[in-house]
């Protein structure tokens, strides 16, 4: 059986540097929300960077007709979000970190809010890792580093104690995240890591610099049947 989820992340919306770039972050999310529903999808998985406080309920709102679950980003607070996820399970009082057995895959959320997996939900992730089916771990943070200047000044604090803990797994293990504002592919052992482009503003792929690129913005789709995983970027522009 054929299931689609799109994957959006990093809409930082209302805040203040897109506004700079003249960007609507809150026109890019409508155009991004109503392409999902045209592609017929009616899962949204967002992982984090969702914007400024008074956006949050602008946000939920919006993705009210969607099955949406959702992972906390560095722009993110969970004291401020924890009252539109009524229908999550978080492990912990202020962290969102959760799991779902889906056929035959293994859905696993982390929260990377803070910039590194704490030591609780380390323990946790080990445990949770023990799976007879493949994994699909949604993190707004990438765990497999890239050559790039983003990765020197955002990367997750720790990610060496998760990457190690997801190598030595049995079990194939698929990451989609955000952060970069760009898109990636890259595989590693068991994982494979796939990074997902920005709603809001993109960075462009420079290993000495920061570039910001405004023209594009989009979203993930990702196809998941019984034996394989599969996914593309849906790009969009303002003229959409």
């Amino acid at each position: 059986m054929l299931k689609r989820i799109a994957h959006i992340t990093d809409l930082h919306l209302d805040e203040k540097f897109p506004e700079e770039h003249k960007i609507s972050t809150r026109t890019r999310l409508r155009n991004v929300l109503q392409d999902i529903l045209e592609q017929n999808i009616t899962e949204i998985v967002c992982t984090g960077d969702i914007g400024e406080s008074q956006s949050l309920e602008f946000f939920f709102n919006e993705c009210n007709n969607f099955n949406l679950s959702i992972t906390l980003g560095n722009h993110d607070s969970f004291e401020k979000v924890q009252k539109y996820l009524n229908h999550q399970k978080s492990k912990e009082l202020n962290k969102l970190y959760y799991s779902q057995e889906k056929s035959h895959y293994k859905y696993i959320y982390l929260d990377s809010s803070s910039g590194q997996i704490d030591n609780n939900q380390l323990v946790w992730l080990k445990e949770e890792l023990v799976s007879s089916t493949p994994i699909i771990i949604f993190i707004h943070h990438p765990i497999l580093g890239l050559p790039l200047k983003v990765d020197e000044i955002g990367y997750l604090r720790n990610r060496e104690d998760v990457l190690s803990l997801l190598s030595i797994q049995p079990n194939e293990i698929t990451i989609f995240c955000g952060h970069y504002h760009l898109e990636s592919f890259i595989p590693y052992k068991n994982i494979k890591q796939y990074i997902t482009p920005a709603i809001s503003f993109q960075i462009k792929k420079n290993s000495h610099t920061i570039e910001i690129g405004t023209e594009t913005y989009g979203y993930r789709i990702i196809h998941i049947n019984d034996h394989n995983i599969s996914s593309k970027i849906q790009l969009l522009h303002d003229s959409n």
